[in-house]
């Protein structure tokens, strides 16, 4: 359990599932439902009881993050990579989309990079957002993640396609953000 100034981001456990089931609503597509094969998940309580039980998620795969007062506002991971690669996605969802321009994902999208880029010294991280994940987009860009693409009509849902796009932070960049002065990093995220 990691507890911070705005978080608490703690391993996922089955007792959770009710609580991150608000976010899987069929009216906002989110891309951390979908699967390998680029459709939406939509598990009912039982099956992601099930699924937050299994030993991958309970060795720290899956975190929940809290604010504070213990409230569950949303979720976040970071798959393990293939054993000759050095990237891996990450996927973050917070229920309220106001969140994603607060300090609790600030402070939970700095447990995802430390993770990755200091403890896992992976050279890149990878994400996806769906169209209408806006905040999320904006998010990831204030972080520096860089667009890489756009798949187009990849989603289908709610009576129409939807476009996928894949940004990316590299370790480098990551790391010279780490060793800027705090001023000087305060004013680029205001500029953002």
């Amino acid at each position: 359990m990691i507890t911070g100034e705005f978080a608490v981001i703690r391993t996922a456990e089955p007792d959770d599932a009710p609580h991150l089931m608000r976010l899987y609503s069929p009216d906002y597509p989110r891309s951390f439902l979908l699967d390998g094969r680029r459709e939406l998940q939509t598990p009912n309580a039982d099956d992601l009881r099930q699924l937050l039980g299994r030993k991958e998620v309970r060795s720290g795969v899956f975190h929940v993050v809290e604010d504070l007062e213990g409230t569950v506002r949303g979720c976040c991971s970071l798959k393990y990579p293939a054993h000759d690669v050095f990237y891996s996605e990450i996927l973050l969802a917070f229920e309220d989309l106001a969140d994603y321009s607060q300090p609790i994902a600030r402070e939970t999208m700095e447990f995802i990079e430390y993770t990755a880029f200091v403890e896992r010294r992976l050279n890149k991280i990878v994400a996806q957002c769906i169209e209408n994940e806006r905040e999320y987009r904006d998010l990831l860009l204030r972080e520096r993640f860089e667009p890489n693409g756009l798949q187009r009509d990849v989603l289908f849902t709610m009576g129409r396609y939807h476009d996928l796009e894949t940004l990316s932070l590299f370790r480098h960049t990551y790391l010279e953000r780490a060793t800027q002065a705090p001023a000087q990093r305060g004013a680029e995220d205001d500029s953002a």
